[in-house]
């Protein structure tokens, strides 16, 4: 039920309209918009019940401008989720919206619950999901749930930068090639003459992290080699107050004695690259002249690493600001325009020579 007004008078809601007019609640909003194109029939039932209710379309509108755009994030300290974070808050102000932001560290029991929060918000255009998941057999009916709770208020349900399946009947996304990437930086090691490539971080189960394993292995795969060795991080089982530490240091340790034949070395990210390079660093041995090292996300360490790191392009900024824009126009999910998806590349720099042995 609707809440009065100032006055002590009950207000009508657009739930109500489109009950009256006998049409969804999107296609109440959309007449409401005036931006989509509407059946001149459906378009007056609509009016009309508006009328009948004392629907004031001056209010509707003045709440236009302070919806909201909710955007649930793994793990601020990211630095994908950070780039993101930036696309979508611009893309908020161009849209007039406001950007909220919240955490989970992972925990889908508190991924749930946030949903739950913001999905009572009449003023939501969407929720956006940021970055990578668990993957898990339940995890596709809980994101349906979501998608229902959030179409019962003419919100939409958003991927951005998740890659994994997607239900794209129910939701819109906004994502990169993710397996292509991998397969592209793992085919430049190739075209330097290395054929015992090595993974190094990561964490399991995590579809991040498994797409990009699974473009590293094809690549390999269309030469007739199998990776050298994968180190990757066991997933956390952990509270939010004591997150899982990173092991790529000690992954990249462990290789150099269990895999002394390895000439090069995929990280999961830039950050991993870092902590690969400071191992061999103190390993005694140089990037490149004794080991090729590449990384991903094209992160601003890439650039200070020394040498400077031969890595994977990902335009978080954009895939930010197509999520938003994806929240805001509110295409219907499964049709033309629900899924963006952005290309990558490979930034060339100093880490990689041809192997020595």
């Amino acid at each position: 039920m609707s809440a009065p007004d100032d006055t002590g008078v009950r207000r009508a809601n657009l739930r109500e309209v489109a009950a009256l007019a006998g049409v969804s609640v999107s296609t109440a909003s959309r007449v409401l918009s005036g931006t989509y194109p509407i059946a001149e029939a459906t378009r007056g039932r609509v009016v009309a019940a508006m009328r009948e209710l004392g629907y004031s379309e001056a209010r509707a509108r003045r709440r236009e401008a302070t919806r909201t755009i909710g955007v649930i994030v793994p793990d601020v300290r990211s630095s994908l989720v950070s780039g993101v974070l930036g696309g979508i808050d611009a893309a908020a102000v161009e849209h007039g919206r406001i950007s909220m932001i919240f955490p989970t560290e992972g925990d889908v029991d508190r991924e749930r619950d946030i949903v739950r929060l913001v999905a009572r918000q009449r003023e939501l255009d969407a929720v956006v999901f940021v970055g990578g998941v668990y993957a898990s057999a339940d995890y596709a009916d809980r994101l349906g749930d979501y998608a229902t709770m959030l179409e019962e208020i003419d919100a939409r349900l958003v991927m951005c930068a998740r890659p994994g399946p997607i239900p794209a009947d129910r939701a819109l996304a906004a994502g990169y090639d993710n397996s292509g990437g991998a397969f592209a930086i793992t085919s430049h090691l190739l075209s330097r003459g290395h054929t015992r490539v090595a993974w190094v971080g990561g964490i399991e189960e995590y579809s991040t992290t498994e797409g990009r394993i699974a473009g590293m292995r094809a690549a390999l795969a269309a030469h007739g080699l199998d990776p050298a060795a994968v180190y990757t991080d066991p997933s956390p089982r952990r509270s939010r107050r004591s997150p899982a530490p990173d092991q790529a240091y000690a992954h990249t340790v462990a290789l150099l004695r269990e895999h002394p034949d390895v000439t090069a070395i995929v990280a999961n990210s830039d950050f991993h690259a870092l902590d690969v390079v400071r191992a061999l660093t103190d390993a005694g041995l140089s990037v490149p002249e004794d080991m090729s090292v590449v990384g991903y996300d094209d992160d601003r360490v890439a650039q200070r690493l020394h040498p400077p790191l031969t890595t994977v392009h990902l335009p978080v900024f954009d895939l930010g600001w197509e999520a938003a824009r994806l929240a805001v126009e509110k295409p219907l999910p499964g049709h033309a325009g629900s899924v963006v998806e952005l290309g990558t590349h490979v930034v060339v720099r100093d880490s990689v020579a041809a192997p020595r042995r």
